[in-house]
């Protein structure tokens, strides 16, 4: 990728106050594209130059739309462990920690607020009633 230029994001937002406004506007615009970095956590500005042209093949938007992911989050963790990734939610330990609070919810029920001989009982909006 000689003659790339890129640039953090994070260095362009120490430079000026109104830096990220002009980014999205670029980004709106389609002269940059601003995508994420897994490595640095910060986004990545990258220029959308005219010249360079990218088709893709039917053939593989076809094959990329087939593959069927697992629908609980635990299995792709799972499938990401299995191929040496580190996953970055763990939701086993997420669904745990959510059964455990739920349990301690439920035995935290409140009491059932009882009248004492201090609480005055009235129903001035209801007069007939003592008469």
């Amino acid at each position: 990728m000689s003659g790339v230029h890129l640039i953090c994001l994070g260095e362009l937002l120490g430079s000026q106050k109104k830096i990220l406004f002009v980014v999205q506007e670029l980004k709106a615009a389609g002269d940059v594209w601003l995508l994420s970095n897994y490595d640095s956590q910060e986004d990545i500005v990258y220029p959308n130059d005219p010249k360079v042209k990218i088709k893709v093949d039917d053939d593989v938007k076809q094959l990329y739309r087939e593959i069927e992911l697992p629908k609980d989050m635990v299995d792709i963790e799972k499938d990401l462990q299995k191929n040496g990734m580190k996953p970055a939610t763990n939701t086993a330990k997420r669904k745990a920690a959510m059964q455990v609070q739920g349990a301690q919810s439920k035995q935290k029920q409140k009491k059932k607020r009882e009248f004492t001989k201090r609480t005055k009982l009235t129903n001035a909006h209801m007069p007939e009633l003592f008469k």
